[in-house]
């Protein structure tokens, strides 16, 4: 091969994971609500993540669990789930697609009390950097600074090691990224979670690993692909969220 082939080879095959790591996707974003104890003054919860915050699968165990610890006042919870975006995506087409006065729509028009943030698997099994997720992350937070209380959820536990990307344009991808991003490792959940905490702070988290400490030996509680939770343990994950975020002077974080 001649002089400087094994460089350009290289950069080529960069360029196209980066140019598939920006594209979008054709699915939409789901939105679900549930309500409990409605009375009128329904305390407002808004959750926005990627497929852990899609097709409703923390509610209604989520404001359920608020309610309780709000002694039965009436709850609202709103999930926007964004099945398959890293947070630069997700930010991207939250903004797009759904504008605040939009999402405000959901609450009667009034701003959420809450805000969920639940980000990050997708950076991590797409190696789309420690950088851009902390970037992209703190962008999310930034998006809402009309609401008093945004808490973000650290990157879940998933089986990061073992993924098997569901093609072959995925696997190609996740492999010259892993490289250029993250010195070809595989397993990089708690390096970006490091980033984050080191860079801002200042954030409110709060840690999934109250929920589940380690895909191993928690295999039962995922899906085959092991980076989804069952259908019970999503039910399980929802309850936990609500019993756990912090609801500012209302009631006190459990973590």
């Amino acid at each position: 091969m001649f002089p400087g082939a094994h460089k350009l080879a290289f950069v080529l095959a960069v360029t196209s994971g980066l140019t598939l790591l920006s594209l979008k996707r054709s699915d939409e974003p789901t939105l679900y609500c549930a309500d409990v104890n409605g009375a009128g003054d329904d305390y407002r919860i808004l959750v926005i993540g990627e497929s852990w915050a899609s097709d409703g699968k923390v509610l209604p165990e989520l404001p359920r669990a608020v309610a309780k610890r709000l002694d039965g006042r009436g709850v609202r919870a709103c999930s926007l789930g964004f099945a398959g975006r890293n947070s630069r995506l997700l930010y991207a087409e939250l903004r797009e697609k759904f504008p605040k006065y939009k999402l405000y729509r959901m609450f009667g028009d009034k701003k959420p009390d809450k805000v969920v943030l639940m980000n990050g698997v997708n950076d991590a099994i797409q190696h789309v950097g420690a950088s851009a997720y902390v970037e992209y992350t703190k962008k999310l937070v930034e998006y809402f600074a009309d609401v008093d209380d945004v808490e973000i959820i650290s990157i879940p536990r998933v089986n990061e090691r073992n993924f098997r990307p569901p093609n072959l344009y995925s696997a190609l991808k996740r492999s010259i990224l892993s490289c250029f991003y993250d010195d070809c490792e595989r397993q990089v959940n708690d390096l970006y979670r490091v980033a984050l905490w080191r860079d801002h702070p200042e954030l409110n988290t709060l840690e999934y690993d109250a929920f589940i400490g380690r895909y191993e030996g928690h295999e039962r509680c995922y899906t085959r692909d092991g980076v989804h939770l069952t259908d019970e343990y999503f039910h399980k994950y929802g309850e936990f969220v609500g019993g756990a975020i912090s609801l500012g002077k209302l009631a006190p974080a459990v973590k």
